[in-house]
């Protein structure tokens, strides 16, 4: 079967390139541990506590929430976390991906806080031993709506409580803004101009994967197509697209909903996760009676998505008419524009880069000629070095090639390798052509991937 005969021959596979694969973690280990260490820093951190501490101070706990969900705004923040220790709460706010402590409050403090978020959440106030999820919206300075997600976790010391601050305006943007080449642009693009077909997104949490389809959705919405979501939860309104929501706890699940949605008579469906064999045969029945389907998995990399589907047990003739594009990603940060500078290559930057250059067949350009870039600490990156971030991919789209690779219980191995004589480039390999750009950092790219 393709299951067993495909994991034997792509293990066989990586074990039997040894050599080539310590060499690239031995270069990997001693560039990161050159890297030099930078810990996010800023006056505005002060300023954050000094308006919330006074807030709470005259009794005013929703200017102290607004307070803290507007500068999560400011500083390009994701999330907000309260954490609690013996005697005091740290709030770290998750900016460009990494939490940084901002400042500390008192239990008293902090309770003031925690009634008045769970109120605006719809939460039970007198429950503090179980864990609740809620939701709640504020208006920025210049009359935006902003949703924040709520999720509250009973441990030794208190509730910790963490806000997903979810801001619509950065939800949806451009292509090239997310960081698509133009060859990943053309390949993505070709796929979702397709009447029917399956698009899976793919990464681990926090890789940007709602940010790409909320962004493909946006491209293909239109008054001519119907467009169904199934949600989990619906994180940000479109406007036209018909959103729904799970909820298990009532038995509405990705399964029966799905089968519920396909009698709406759509043309596009969104589904926002595969997580089980059911939802994977009628998201993959739905794509062959000619809709479009968009969803996510959780793996790490295109070659471990298609190893997941047939560990799924899906039958390889439906996967191989199915499915028709996977993208693979990443979320790495930028070089801040503002303190951006070159940097001096070292013997490890110029042997990544050459062999990553020999494996895409970059002939007639050295390493001599290519610039590195870095930060050069400033007030604008918190003293970081980076600000924002950019998505790093590698899409794999089923030529006839590799579908019939598929039907005939062809490896994992034999699959890359007809993608690779395609147009396929790997996350590491994108990302380093975003370091050669001046985008990030050999060190971010290796760090994360």
């Amino acid at each position: 079967m393709l299951v067993f005969y495909g994991i034997k021959k792509f293990s066989g596979f990586i074990r039997n390139m040894p050599t080539k694969k310590t060499k690239t973690d031995e270069l990997k280990a001693k560039i990161l541990q050159q890297e030099e260490k930078k810990e996010y820093r800023s006056s505005r951190f002060q300023k954050i506590e000094e308006q919330v501490k006074a807030s709470l101070w005259r009794q005013a706990t929703d200017e102290a929430l607004k307070d803290v969900s507007i500068w999560a705004l400011v500083v390009g923040s994701s999330d907000v976390h309260y954490e609690c220790f013996d005697g005091y709460v740290v709030v770290r706010f998750r900016i460009d991906g990494v939490l940084v402590d901002i400042f500390r409050l008192t239990p008293a403090e902090y309770k003031k806080i925690t009634e008045r978020l769970k109120y605006a959440a719809n939460l039970k106030l007198n429950i503090t031993n179980i864990p609740q999820d809620g939701k709640y919206t504020i208006k920025s300075d210049d009359e935006r709506k902003i949703d924040v997600r709520v999720s509250t976790l009973p441990i030794k010391y208190g509730e910790n409580i963490v806000c997903r601050v979810l801001d619509a305006e950065k939800a949806i943007i451009d292509f090239e803004q997310l960081g698509f080449f133009w060859t990943s642009k053309r390949m993505l693009e070709k796929a979702i101009s397709k009447k029917s077909g399956m698009i899976l997104i793919t990464g681990p949490t926090g890789s940007g994967k709602t940010t790409t389809l909320y962004t493909i959705l946006s491209k293909l919405n239109s008054r001519d197509k119907k467009i169904i979501t199934l949600e989990d939860p619906i994180e940000y309104e479109l406007e036209w697209v018909v959103q729904s929501e799970i909820d298990d706890k009532h038995g509405v699940t990705f399964e029966s909903w799905l089968r519920a949605c396909l009698r709406q008579d759509p043309d596009i469906i969104m589904v926002g996760e595969i997580r089980s064999l059911e939802t994977l045969n009628t998201a993959t029945s739905a794509s062959l009676t000619g809709h479009l389907v968009l969803s996510t998995l959780h793996t790490k990399s295109a070659a471990d998505t298609l190893d997941r589907i047939i560990n799924m047990w899906l039958k390889p003739y439906i996967l191989a008419s199915a499915l028709d594009t996977i993208v693979a990603q990443r979320l790495v940060r930028k070089i801040c524009p503002d303190c951006k500078t070159e940097k001096q290559k070292t013997p490890e930057d110029i042997a990544i880069i050459e062999g990553m250059m020999s494996e895409i067949g970059m002939k007639g350009i050295t390493s001599e000629h290519i610039k590195l870039y870095h930060g050069e600490w400033c007030s604008q990156c918190n003293h970081s070095w980076y600000r924002g971030r950019i998505g790093i991919y590698e899409i794999i789209t089923l030529n006839e090639k590799i579908r019939d690779i598929i039907r005939k219980d062809g490896s994992i191995e034999q699959i890359i390798h007809e993608a690779r004589n395609g147009d396929l480039i790997t996350m590491k390999e994108d990302g380093i052509l975003k370091a050669i750009k001046g985008h990030t950092t050999i060190e971010e790219i290796l760090r994360v991937i």
